[in-house]
């Protein structure tokens, strides 16, 4: 193992001591989103690199000093442009409100959210995004609802729980159960200032659950897409116990499987070992691109990219993949794509930058619009998420932070809502 493969073992522990210290103080989404990256861009790859098993596709395409050699040094400005900013404007959530005053607004938030859920089945494809994002409203309102006195609000919040589990077995899609699984401990430790012994045990369940869905979900998924109609619930416990009397992990094989869902890198890897070999530098293009898609609709601008990461994906790796498969290059892999190692990394810096200045404004705001902190996590619901190219991220940022300031000029207007704090600062 070299030098830089340790720093990065070094910053990810830094980043995981972080997210933990700030649990209960703060509201660490942006340190969730650096560590997330950190163990899809450094801790699996070098799993990958240490393992004798080595699956024929998802290997790291580059060795290890070539590979660490880019990620690391890129990774360390990302880290270091969003900690040193936020640093300078460090703030205690119970500083910002009362969070037991917007109850009644949070029945609301989670109504519209359900409605349009079930919307969704009859909105034209065109309005899938608007429809994607009010869905999540209904999460927003949840967490609302758990810091309310009422019983029956605490009772909503648990069914809001209950329903998304409910809804990632059925669509065996589990990403947005685990990352609204996240935002909602935020803010439970937030009410509970749990120790840092129970968060310590928190992260220890949260870890055996993620590996037990990494485990059996394609398993359950084959089944799922057998025709399986019955109990959803039966069904994905039953693929637990048979994966634990098998043997879980008892080969490494099935280590090296589950290490394969973590590793981003291997895509990563592939981008690098394509270009420039076989394909130029971009120099910008799919930055450009993803400024494009997210500025200009649709309907000005038919050639728009389409989410999914197919068509960048096929171009900077080279690979095959199917159409109805959807893989990023993820923002660290895009840029190499267009600048190389050098600026490549440069670039994980501004980018760094520019989320931590919005992260800034939003959090500025929430001083003047209390209610908007309890739309943070459905506003960087994307951005989090370490395998997602930028055109995904940047579109969905700007646009939430749009849509969610139109509902907040809405309901002031028209429902009369009490949204403006009685201080400004």
């Amino acid at each position: 193992m070299n030098l830089l493969a340790l720093l990065g073992i070094g910053l990810v522990a830094y980043i995981a001591i972080t997210f933990f210290r700030a649990l209960g103080k703060q509201l660490p989404i942006l340190e969730l989103m650096l560590l997330i990256a950190g163990l899809q861009w450094v801790i699996g790859p070098i799993i990958e690199y240490n393992s004798d098993f080595h699956d024929p596709k998802y290997y790291m395409y580059v060795n290890m000093d070539t590979y660490m050699g880019y990620v690391v040094p890129a990774y360390a400005l990302f880290i270091l442009s969003i900690l040193l900013l936020k640093r300078s404007f460090k703030v205690d959530v119970q500083d910002i409100l009362d969070f037991k005053k917007y109850s009644s607004y949070g029945v609301t938030i989670l109504f519209i959210g359900v409605v349009f859920d079930l919307l969704g089945f009859v909105l034209p494809g065109a309005l899938g995004f608007l429809v994607f994002l009010m869905a999540g409203f209904k999460f927003v309102g949840a967490i609302i609802l758990f810091f309310s006195d009422s019983r029956i609000h605490r009772y909503i919040f648990y069914g809001s729980i209950v329903f998304l589990i409910m809804i990632s077995l059925r669509k065996a899609l589990f990403h947005d159960f685990i990352l609204w699984s996240a935002f909602f401990y935020m803010f439970y430790a937030i009410k509970t200032k749990p120790t840092p012994r129970v968060k310590l045990l928190t992260f220890v369940a949260g870890f055996f659950v993620l590996t037990t869905i990494q485990a059996v979900k394609s398993d359950y998924r084959v089944m799922l897409r057998e025709g399986f109609d019955g109990n959803f619930v039966q069904l994905f416990f039953g693929t637990v116990t048979q994966k634990y009397d098998q043997g879980f992990f008892e080969e490494e094989e099935d280590t090296a499987g589950l290490n394969v869902r973590l590793n981003q890198g291997w895509i990563i890897s592939a981008v690098m070992d394509h270009v420039p070999r076989n394909l130029e530098f971009a120099n910008g293009a799919t930055i450009n691109e993803a400024i494009v898609a997210t500025l200009v609709p649709r309907f000005l601008n038919p050639n728009k990219k389409v989410a999914g990461g197919q068509e960048n994906f096929r171009e900077y790796t080279g690979l095959h993949l199917s159409d109805n498969t959807s893989m990023g290059l993820s923002i660290i892999g895009e840029f190499y794509a267009n600048f190389g190692v050098l600026s490549g990394a440069f670039a994980m810096g501004i980018w760094g930058v520019f989320l931590a200045l919005i992260w800034r404004v939003l959090i500025k705001n929430t001083y003047k619009i209390p209610l908007l902190i309890f739309f943070l996590p459905l506003i960087f619901l994307q951005v989090v998420k370490a395998e997602t190219e930028l055109v995904v991220v940047l579109n969905h940022l700007i646009k939430s932070i749009v849509a969610v300031a139109l509902f907040f000029w809405l309901t002031k207007r028209y429902l009369k809502w009490q949204i403006f704090a009685e201080f400004d600062r």
